[in-house]
C-alpha cells in the first residue's frame, strides 16, 4: 500500500498497448459499464503489433498452429458477447474444417482449437468496438503498430512511441500486451528459445525430421510442439475407440524428447463443479482480514491453516480420500505437508504408463460428471491468495515461489484428453519419451551445427547429449527491470522493481546468504526482497520509486506483475484482472475512493469481481 492519496485517474484519453485477451475483456467492462464511463472516457486508442485485432499470441493463426489445442473449454471462459460455444455452432462447416474442428456437435465441455477461438475473440474484439462507437466513445485502432517506447512529460500525460516514429500523448495508459520472448533464437544450432511462432518449428523438406528432437519442459507449451511436429511426421488413425500413430516412411528416426527437472507430465482435465474461479468462495472477506497480524502480514501458514484446511477436508472427504482427511485433521500438518504428499501420490514413477492409468479416472470423471474436489477446491485457494499476494511478507513469497508453483502448474494445471491421447499414442508408437534431470547448456552449447545439452538426473551420473533440433519451453522467464520493455519509464523511476517487506530482517539475510537468487533493498526504513516484474497496487496501478502510485499508468500484462501476482494465468485471471481495473475507476467515480488506499476497500470491489 502506498502513503500519499492519489488524485483521480483521467480516463478522457486513454491508450491500451496490446488488444489481446486480456484488453479484449477490459473493453467488455467499459462497455457493461457505459453509462458511467461514457462521461469520463472521450477516446480510447489501441494499439496492437500484429495485423489482426482481438486474437492475443497464443491464439493467432502466425503463431499458434492448427493443431495446437486451446487447453481451456467454453463453459471456463467468461462471458463475452456471446459464449465461445454459441458462436462455434453458429459457423458453417467448412469453416469448422478450417479450424480443425470435424467432432460435432459442438460440446460446451470439449476443448477445441486455438486457432478457433482466436477468431471467437477476433469476433468479439469488433463486437464491442462497435458498441461502444455507438454509445459516442472514439475508438482508434493502430493496426500494425507496436509501442516502442513510453515516458512521463511534464504535466501529468504519459508520451508514447509507436515504431513507425510516431509520437502520442495520454492521460492514462494501461499496458496489456500480453507475451514477450526475449531470448534470441540460434538456428544454425538447432536451437529455438521459445515455441513462439510455432511456424519456425515446422519442417519445410517434405520427409521432415528424421531425428530425435529435443524440448525443455514437459509443459503445455511442449505438447504444442509435440502436437505440431507428429502431426507433420505421421499419421493418427483411431482404431476400436483408441488413437494410434503411425510414422512416415520417410522419418523411421523421428522422436520427440521431453525434458523434465522432475520427470513430471502434467495431469490430466477433471470434471469441475464450478468451472470459473472465484476468489471469495470458500471463505468470506470478513474471515480473511481477520488473520492479518499486527505488521499488516497476512502469513501463508495462517491462511493454510484457517481458511485452506477446513475447505481442504471437506473436499477430500467428499472425493472419499479419508486418510488425506485424517493427516489435514492433525494440527501440524502444514502447508507443505500436503503438497509434498499429493505429489508423491501424483508423480508417476513410468510417466505415461502412469498416464493410461489416470486416463481412466479422468475419463470417468468426465463422462460421469464427477468431480475432483480437492484439486478444484485447492485451485480457488490459490487463485484468491493471489489477488492479496501483496499482503504476504518476502519469506512467504519466496515460499510460494520455490515450493508452491511448480506443484501446481504440474498437478492442477489440467491436460485436456485429447492431448493426453496424442501423448499416448505417441509413446506406444515409440515416439516420444520423458527424461528427467536439470538441463544445462556448456558453454559450447550452440557451437556447431547441433544443440549441447548437459543433464543432470536427480538421481544417477549426469549425461550429454546433443539435438539437432532443440526447443526451450520453459516458458517465459520471470521478468527483471532491465527487461521491461518501457525502459524510458524505468530511467524517469516512474515503475519500479516489485518488492515484498521482510517480516523477519534476520531470517531474510542469512536466506539471501545462502542464495545468490535472493536479492534485498532498503525501502524506506525497512528491508525488503526483491520479486520478479514491477511494483504495482491493488488496482494495478504502477508505484514510482518515490514509492507513490500513478493514476496515470496501469499494468494488467501477468509476466509484469507475476511478483505480486503469482498464480495469475489463462483467460479467467485476464477477466478478473480487467475487472478489478474498472472496478476501481467506478469507486473514483461514483464513491470519491481510492479502494486501493485500505485493505478493506479492495476487498469490497473483489466481491464484485466475484460476480463476472
Amino acid at each position: 500500500m502506498t502513503k500519499d492519496t492519489i488524485a483521480k485517474t483521467d480516463l478522457s484519453n486513454i491508450a491500451i498497448i496490446g488488444s489481446g485477451p486480456t484488453a479484449l475483456f477490459l473493453l467488455k467492462y467499459f462497455s457493461e459499464n457505459i453509462d458511467v464511463l461514457k462521461s469520463q472516457i472521450k477516446s480510447i486508442t489501441i494499439f496492437e503489433k500484429e495485423e489482426i485485432f482481438g486474437m492475443g499470441m497464443p491464439y493467432h493463426p502466425v503463431t499458434t498452429d492448427i493443431y495446437n489445442l486451446a487447453n481451456i473449454s467454453s463453459e471456463e471462459i467468461p462471458l463475452l458477447q456471446e459464449s465461445f460455444g454459441d458462436w462455434l455452432r453458429r459457423q458453417d462447416a467448412e469453416l469448422l474444417k478450417k479450424l480443425n474442428i470435424t467432432n460435432l456437435p459442438i460440446d460446451d465441455s470439449e476443448v477445441y482449437s486455438r486457432v478457433s477461438l482466436g477468431h471467437y475473440f477476433e469476433e468479439q474484439f469488433k463486437l464491442i468496438i462497435r458498441f461502444l462507437e455507438s454509445a459516442g466513445i472514439a475508438v482508434i485502432q493502430k493496426v500494425n503498430c507496436e509501442v516502442s517506447d513510453l515516458s512521463k512529460a511534464e504535466e501529468e500525460d504519459l508520451n508514447l512511441s509507436d515504431c513507425n516514429g510516431e509520437n502520442y500523448s495520454f492521460s492514462t495508459v494501461v499496458i496489456a500486451n500480453g507475451h514477450e520472448w526475449k531470448d534470441e533464437d540460434k538456428p544454425e544450432a538447432g536451437y529455438y528459445a521459445s515455441p513462439w511462432p510455432i511456424h519456425k518449428l515446422i519442417p519445410s523438406k517434405k520427409d521432415g525430421y528424421n531425428f530425435p528432437i529435443g524440448t525443455l519442459g514437459a509443459s503445455l507449451s511442449a505438447f504444442d510442439v509435440v502436437t505440431s511436429l507428429s502431426h507433420r511426421h505421421g499419421e493418427f488413425r483411431r482404431i476400436n475407440n483408441k488413437l494410434t500413430f503411425k510414422k512416415h516412411d520417410a522419418n523411421p528416426d523421428f522422436k520427440i524428447v521431453l525434458h523434465s527437472a522432475e520427470g513430471w507430465l502434467p495431469h490430466l482435465q477433471y470434471e469441475q463443479k464450478e468451472p470459473i474461479r472465484e476468489i471469495y468462495r470458500h471463505f468470506n472477506r470478513k474471515q480473511l482480514l481477520e488473520l492479518i497480524d499486527d505488521e499488516g502480514f497476512l502469513r501463508i501458514e495462517t491462511y493454510f491453516d484457517q481458511l485452506c484446511r477446513p475447505a481442504l477436508i471437506e473436499a477430500f472427504r467428499k472425493d472419499r480420500l479419508t486418510h488425506v482427511v485424517d493427516q489435514l485433521s492433525e494440527p501440524n500438518f502444514s502447508f507443505k505437508d500436503l503438497v509434498t504428499l499429493m505429489a508423491e501420490k501424483h508423480e508417476y514413477i513410468d510417466s505415461f504408463e502412469g498416464m493410461k492409468k489416470e486416463m481412466i479416472t479422468a475419463r470417468n470423471s468426465i463422462e460421469h460428471k464427477i468431480p475432483i474436489y480437492w484439486m478444484e477446491t485447492l485451485d480457488d485457494l490459490m487463485y484468491s491468495l493471489n489477488y492479496h499476494a501483496e499482503l504476504l511478507p518476502a519469506e512467504d513469497h519466496l515460499f510460494f515461489h520455490t515450493e508452491i508453483m511448480s506443484f501446481l502448474m504440474n498437478v492442477i494445471a489440467a491436460l485436456p484428453l485429447q492431448s493426453a491421447e496424442i501423448l499416448l499414442a505417441l509413446y506406444d508408437a515409440d515416439c516420444i519419451e520423458l527424461k528427467s534431470g536439470f538441463v544445462n547448456f556448456p558453454e559450447d552449447a550452440f557451437s556447431g551445427n547441433c544443440t549441447k545439452i548437459s543433464l543432470d538426473p536427480l538421481n544417477g551420473n549426469s549425461e550429454e547429449i546433443e539435438y539437432k533440433l532443440f526447443v526451450n519451453c520453459g516458458g517465459e522467464k520471470k521478468m527483471e527491470l532491465q527487461d521491461y520493455p518501457f525502459q524510458s519509464l524505468v530511467k524517469q523511476g516512474v515503475v519500479r522493481a516489485a518488492t515484498a517487506k521482510c517480516a523477519d530482517p534476520e531470517m531474510c539475510s542469512e536466506k539471501a546468504k545462502n542464495s545468490d537468487k535472493i536479492e534485498l533493498v532498503q525501502v524506506d526504513s525497512d528491508m525488503e526482497m526483491n520479486l520478479s516484474g514491477i511494483q504495482i497496487d491493488s488496482s494495478y496501478r504502477t508505484i514510482n520509486t518515490g514509492n507513490t502510485t500513478n493514476n496515470f499508468l496501469y499494468d494488467i500484462n501477468f509476466t509484469h506483475t507475476n511478483g505480486l501476482r503469482p498464480y495469475s494465468y489463462g483467460l479467467q485471471a485476464c477477466s478478473a484482472t480487467s475487472l478489478i481495473l474498472v472496478e476501481s475507476w467506478l469507486a473514483e467515480i461514483l464513491e470519491d475512493k481510492n479502494v486501493s488506499e485500505e485493505i478493506e476497500t479492495i476487498t469490497k470491489l473483489y466481491k464484485d469481481v466475484d460476480g463476472l
